[in-house]
């Protein structure tokens, strides 16, 4: 995760003992994380395993200028990417590998219990959890990097396919907490300081109206539309992970991230289960503070990168405090709901029917020079139908309000190669 903290999201699933929750006024019971073939959950059991409403995933898009993309670019030298750290927040705490006062029994398997704490103690990882490897890096994973208060920090992202092929996935707590990141760019495949698609300019950041609203941990990810260089979509250059809504709890994943112990990406694979309703988890070691916003992958292919994402490190406790067990928000109909709103706003503008008359006052007419844009961006508003997939054509701005910069603070190793933390 890009950071570890107290945050806590609903209710805890506790032992054997059931909670229950409301989903679309429905009342369903909770028990313990499920994993393992025969803990499946259909979504349909669980009205799509979402507890947010349509409402709640209105799209608000901050739209960041051509002026603050250039400078986006400038500002991330190879010297300051080195040197950037995992996001941290208030009252954050950063994974941790520290050894139990309350250890999970040598005789549960993998996938029997959630990770978490009570009254200040730490669990233990459960026998058998994988660890990550390093590796090169995948075209369609990479670095996020932005700023908020001033401070340097990055997440992972990856390219999502889309009709315009210009869209990124990452966690929401990476672009917006109390207010939209700065100087935003993204770096796919990069490792160990080198670039091999190049750095791409962030135009316009798209997170849910409840995750603004209230930091729903239900709605934490977030939709990136990159810019093009070189007259080249992002997606053409790199490929892209498909998207996957509505898929089971339980699969088969590999996850990638990129930590702030290593200059080197990682991978894992490994097996997602239920948390609880709309929130998945994952165990594997090695995921430290950088990691949020890392794809969780059906069928990963090593050789391109590509496969289908249905997840990203973050959710519940902002992606979980221990580095061996990570979460994701389940990505049903408000996931869906908000690709629909973003590939709306990267749809192409209609040219005109009719053609302008031309000016005969003059012999050599001179065309009118575009005037660059420089004044900060503004959040907007989709407005989608409840009961559809196809999000509302109609944009309506909400105002031009001026981001908060988030609290910030460097909880993670400086992003450069080193040595790998004990567990």
């Amino acid at each position: 995760m890009s950071w570890r903290s107290g945050y806590k999201a609903g209710a805890a699933v506790l032992g054997a003992f059931a909670a229950i929750s409301v989903v679309g006024g429905t009342a369903v019971a909770i028990g313990v994380a499920e994993a393992g073939g025969t803990a499946q959950v259909a979504v349909a059991s669980v009205a799509d395993a979402s507890t947010a409403s349509a409402d709640s995933a209105t799209a608000v898009t901050y739209q960041v200028s051509r002026t603050a993309q250039r400078w986006a670019l400038a500002h991330w030298t190879v010297a300051r990417m080195l040197a950037a750290t995992a996001t941290s927040l208030p009252r954050s705490l950063a994974r941790t590998g520290l050894p139990t006062t309350n250890p999970v029994s040598a005789t549960n398997p993998v996938g029997t219990q959630p990770a978490r704490s009570q009254s200040g103690s730490q669990v233990k990882a459960p026998k058998g959890t994988p660890t990550a490897s390093p590796f090169n890096g995948s075209p369609t994973t990479g670095v996020l990097f932005y700023t908020t208060g001033g401070k340097s920090h990055f997440c992972t992202a990856s390219v999502v396919i889309s009709r315009q092929g210009d869209l990124a996935l990452t966690a929401a707590h990476c672009v917006y907490w109390k207010g939209f990141a700065t100087n935003i760019e993204y770096v796919p495949g990069y490792h160990n300081g080198k670039q091999p698609y190049g750095a791409w300019p962030i135009a316009k950041i798209t997170v849910a109206q409840g995750w603004k609203n209230s930091h729903d941990p239900d709605l934490d990810f977030a939709f990136l539309t990159i810019d093009p260089q070189g007259g080249q979509q992002i997606q053409a250059r790199t490929g892209g992970l498909t998207m996957g809504f509505t898929r089971w709890y339980s699969e088969k994943i590999e996850v990638i991230g990129h930590n702030d112990t290593d200059g080197d990406p990682i991978r894992c694979a490994t097996k997602s289960f239920r948390f609880r309703v709309g929130q998945m988890e994952f165990y594997c070691h090695g995921f430290w503070t950088g990691t949020s916003g890392g794809p969780w992958i059906l069928g990963y292919n090593a050789k391109n990168g590509t496969g289908t994402v249905f997840g990203v490190i973050g959710g519940y406790e902002l992606g979980g405090k221990y580095e061996w067990a990570s979460y994701s928000a389940y990505f049903g109909s408000a996931t869906r709901i908000l690709f629909g709103q973003v590939e709306r706003q990267s749809a192409p503008t209609p040219m005109p029917t009719t053609s302008p008359t031309p000016n005969t006052s003059s012999p050599s007419p001179s065309p009118a020079s575009p005037t660059p844009t420089t004044s900060s961006a503004s959040p907007t508003t989709v407005s989608p139908s409840p009961m559809s997939t196809t999000p509302s054509p109609t944009l309506s701005v909400t105002g031009t309000p001026t981001p908060t910069p988030s609290p910030t603070g460097s909880v993670g190793s400086a992003y450069r190669p080193i040595a790998a933390r004990s567990l």
